[in-house]
C-alpha cells in the first residue's frame, strides 16, 4: 500500500511542479518540494530521521556560498557588468546572439546555471526592449539554452554536475570535467549559436529593429557604470578568485580533501568569508535565493522516499541498464536514459535517484566517463524541452512576470530537438572516443 501512497505523492509534486497555477495564483518553483516532502513524511512514507539523512547538505553548503557570491555579485553591479562587457562589442544582432549565448554559457560555468538564469534573463530582456525586437524569442530561447549548454562545462555550473562530482568520489572533479567536456560545451555553444541563428533568422532581420540606431552607446560602452559599489565588488572577485584557487589546490593536493576541504566545504567557507567581511551582509542574506535551496532540500527527501518505496529502481528497470565493461553501450544507456527521464522527473531530480542505480550496478569512482555521462545527459536534456531544466522555468518565469508573455512549450520544442541532437553526438563522440 505504501508504495501506492509514495505514487500518488510524487505526481501530485510534480504536477505542482509543471503547472504551479493554483486559485489564479503562481507558486513558486520551491513550493512543490516542500509540499511533495511535507506529504512524505506525514503519510509515513519515509521517517523524519531518513527524511533529515536523505538530505545532502553538501549540496545545500555548496549551493549556499555560491548563492551568497552570486548576491554579491548582483548587489555591486558586477552581473551587469560582465554582461555589458560582453555585449558591447556586439556590431550587429547575429553577434549579439552569439554574446548572448557564450556568455550566459561561460558565466553559468562559473557561478550555477540556475542564479544565472535569474540574473540575465531580465537583462536580455532590456536590451531586446531597447533595440525595438518585436519578439524576444530569438535571444530567450538561445539564451535557454546557452546558459544549460555552457554549464556542462564544470563540476559547479549546476547543481546535477554537483551531484555528480559528490556522488561519483571523483577525486579531481574539475581536471575530469574538463578534460572530457570542455571542448564538447564549446563547440555544442557554437551549434547553439548556428542553430539558433537560422531559426530566427527572420526576427533578427525584423525591419522593426534597426540596431545602429536602437543602439545604446553610453548602456553598451562603460560596463563599469554598472558598478554601484567598488568595494564590494572588489571583495566579491577577490573571493570568487579565493575559491577558484581552493578548488585548484585540492585537486593538485587530495591529501587537502583528508581533513575536509571539498568543492562544498571551500564554497561554504568562501559565502561565509564574504558575509563576514562585507559591509552589506544583511542585504546579502536578505536577498539570498532562499527558495533554491528549500527546493533541493525537498527534493532529496522526495526522491529519497521514491527509492527506499522501490518505484525508483522500477522505473529505471524498465529501460536498458548500462554495462561496467562496455564504454559504448554504459555512456548511450546513461544519455538515453538521462535525457528522457529528465524531461518527467527534470534532471536535478533524476541524477539524484539515477545515482542511487549507478552505485547499485557498480560503478565507481574510477568509472569516471560513465558518471561524466550522466552529467553530460542530465544537462543536455535541458535543451530539449522546458521541463528539462530548472533553469528554463527560471527563464519562462522571469519573462513572463516581466513582459507578461513568453515562448511557448512548442516554441522550445522545435529548436531544442536539433540541438539537442546535434549536441548529444557531439558529447556521445567524446566520451565515447577519447
Amino acid at each position: 500500500m505504501i508504495i501506492y501512497v509514495v505514487l500518488a505523492i510524487f505526481l501530485i509534486t510534480y504536477a505542482i511542479l509543471f503547472f504551479r497555477k493554483i486559485g489564479g495564483r503562481t507558486l513558486p518553483i520551491w513550493a512543490s518540494m516542500v509540499v511533495g516532502a511535507f506529504l512524505m513524511v506525514v503519510t509515513g512514507s519515509i521517517s523524519p530521521i531518513d527524511a533529515f539523512h536523505s538530505i545532502d547538505f553538501r549540496v545545500i553548503s555548496f549551493l549556499f556560498g555560491m548563492l551568497v557570491i552570486t548576491a554579491a555579485f548582483e548587489k555591486s553591479g558586477l552581473i551587469e557588468y560582465f554582461v555589458l562587457a560582453i555585449l558591447r562589442r556586439a556590431k550587429n544582432l547575429n553577434s549579439l546572439l552569439l554574446a548572448v549565448v557564450f556568455g550566459s554559457g561561460l558565466l553559468s560555468a562559473i557561478l550555477v546555471n540556475d542564479t544565472i538564469a535569474l540574473l540575465v534573463t531580465p537583462m536580455v530582456l532590456s536590451f531586446g526592449a531597447r533595440l525595438g525586437l518585436k519578439k524576444s524569442r530569438a535571444f530567450l530561447i538561445p539564451l535557454a539554452f546557452g546558459i544549460t549548454t555552457g554549464s556542462a562545462i564544470s563540476p559547479i555550473g549546476n547543481p546535477q554536475n554537483l551531484l555528480v562530482a559528490l556522488n561519483s568520489g571523483m577525486s579531481a572533479p574539475f581536471v575530469w570535467f574538463l578534460a572530457y567536456l570542455l571542448i564538447p560545451s564549446l563547440m555544442s555553444l557554437m551549434v547553439v549559436f548556428l542553430i539558433s541563428k537560422f531559426l530566427y533568422r527572420k526576427d533578427l532581420r525584423d525591419p522593426s529593429s534597426n540596431y545602429s540606431q536602437n543602439h545604446d552607446p553610453v548602456s553598451t560602452s562603460s560596463p563599469s557604470a554598472a558598478i554601484s559599489d567598488w568595494r564590494l565588488a572588489k571583495l566579491t572577485l577577490a573571493t570568487l578568485g579565493s575559491l577558484m584557487l581552493g578548488f585548484a589546490l585540492v585537486e593538485i593536493f587530495p591529501v587537502l580533501q583528508s581533513i575536509g576541504l571539498s568543492i562544498d566545504t571551500l564554497a561554504l567557507i568562501a559565502g561565509l568569508v564574504l558575509l563576514a567581511l562585507s559591509e552589506k551582509r544583511t542585504h546579502l542574506l536578505v536577498s539570498l535565493n532562499w527558495g533554491i535551496l528549500i527546493f533541493f532540500a525537498g527534493m532529496f527527501v522526495v526522491m529519497g522516499a521514491v527509492w527506499n518505496s522501490g518505484i525508483g529502481a522500477y522505473i529505471l528497470s524498465a529501460i536498458p541498464a548500462p554495462m561496467l565493461d562496455n564504454k559504448a553501450q554504459s555512456v548511450a544507456s546513461i544519455m538515453t536514459s538521462s535525457i528522457i527521464l529528465s524531461q518527467i522527473l527534470s534532471n536535478v531530480p533524476f541524477v539524484q535517484l539515477y545515482s542511487y542505480q549507478m552505485h547499485a550496478l557498480g560503478f565507481t569512482s574510477t568509472s569516471v566517463v560513465q558518471w561524466l555521462a550522466l552529467a553530460a545527459g542530465s544537462t543536455l536534456a535541458g535543451n530539449l524541452t522546458i521541463l528539462g531544466a530548472v533553469s528554463n522555468v527560471i527563464v519562462m518565469d522571469s519573462v513572463e512576470n516581466r513582459v507578461g508573455g513568453s515562448f511557448s512549450f512548442l516554441e522550445f520544442l522545435i529548436a531544442g530537438i536539433p540541438v539537442t541532437i546535434v549536441t548529444v553526438l557531439i558529447f556521445y563522440a567524446f566520451l565515447v572516443l577519447i
